[in-house]
């Protein structure tokens, strides 16, 4: 069942699908359906990662870099080492830039400040790599990026990666960790959790989704574009929020990522297939968003408010009346 928070993330969805069928024929059309859902892929994975650290409370702002360092890093080796060794060790650095924030975090350092310094430092070594983009990526490998027919080649990928990332959420303790971290991190070390093993996990899993995004990138630019993660970052925390996700922490979404995800990269579409100028498309974006992503605040508080009304009609159903506690003074009645 899904989370009532995602529900306006789906009704956005809904909203620009019927807006963009309604207002040109060619939004329905194959090929725009598989170049939107290829333009997603790199933002739906950041946004899964992103909604790991998001719900520990904190957030991961070195998403951006650590994706251009992933691209860079792969199209730089592919030739010298191959592929499959090219692919780990692209992957390691993104694993390395994650355990440096999660260790950093977890020493109670602010998230904001630890990932503000870790994307400059990241996006300094992208640059050095490569200044500009370059490198070689194998044209076996660059059809991860493209299309069989209308359908993306690597959308069952997407799709398994999603069902890890949910699978990660809530069938693990891991997941559990997370969202008890975010609620409340004094009853997370009261009932035993370790909150600092916690933190590290949440920023590596949030490195290791964006290092999946850089390898995407890499396969779709077929090379290594030092800044080519920049744009992902603030979209990433946009998709994670619209979706239903909470900043404060301990509710996550992966459904409403997924449709937050969606939506990011349907409005921009929709938008240019309308004919709406370029100049109105930053400001309609920006409103657009800020409506979807103050509706589910405004639904969270509206469940809450409800839940501690139902508390409290339950906790005076239990108190008794005058007249009780007068029939509990004076015992029974006995009539003779």
């Amino acid at each position: 069942m899904m989370d009532p928070i995602s529900i306006p993330a789906l009704v956005f969805v809904l909203v620009l699908v019927a807006y963009g069928s309604f207002s040109t024929s060619s939004f329905l059309n194959g090929f725009n359906i598989s170049n939107v859902l290829v333009q997603v892929t790199p933002l739906l994975l950041i946004a899964l990662g992103q909604s790991f650290a998001v719900g520990t409370g904190g957030l991961d702002l070195s998403v951006g870099s650590t994706a251009s360092l992933t691209a860079v890093v792969a199209a730089t080796l592919f030739v010298p080492l191959g592929a499959p060794l090219a692919l780990l060790v692209a992957i390691g650095a993104a694993l390395l830039v994650g355990l440096i924030n999660g260790l950093l975090v977890a020493s109670g350092l602010e998230a904001f400040l630890v990932t503000l310094a870790s994307m400059a430092v990241v996006q300094g070594i992208a640059l050095l790599i490569q200044p500009v983009p370059g490198g070689e990526v194998p044209k076996a490998y660059a059809k991860l990026a493209g299309l069989w027919g209308n359908i993306p080649v690597a959308l069952p990928f997407v799709l398994a990666v999603v069902v890890l990332a949910a699978l990660l959420l809530r069938k693990t303790s891991l997941g559990t960790n997370i969202l008890s971290v975010g609620g409340d991190v004094h009853v997370a070390r009261l009932v035993g959790i370790r909150v600092e093993r916690t933190l590290v996990q949440a920023y590596v899993l949030s490195a290791f989704f964006a290092g999946l995004a850089g390898l995407f990138l890499a396969a779709r630019t077929r090379t290594g574009d030092p800044t080519i993660g920049a744009s992902f970052t603030l979209d990433s925390l946009a998709a994670v929020v619209v979706g239903g996700t909470l900043l404060t922490g301990g509710r996550i979404t992966m459904a409403g990522t997924v449709l937050g995800s969606l939506a990011l990269g349907l409005l921009p579409n929709v938008m240019n297939l309308s004919g709406v100028s370029t100049f109105f498309q930053t400001t309609a974006k920006g409103l657009i968003l800020l409506i979807a992503i103050l509706l589910p605040v405004l639904i969270s508080r509206s469940i809450a408010r409800r839940r501690r009304a139902q508390e409290g009609n339950m906790l005076r159903s239990r108190i008794p009346t005058g007249k009780e506690e007068d029939a509990a003074r004076s015992g029974p009645m006995i009539s003779v």
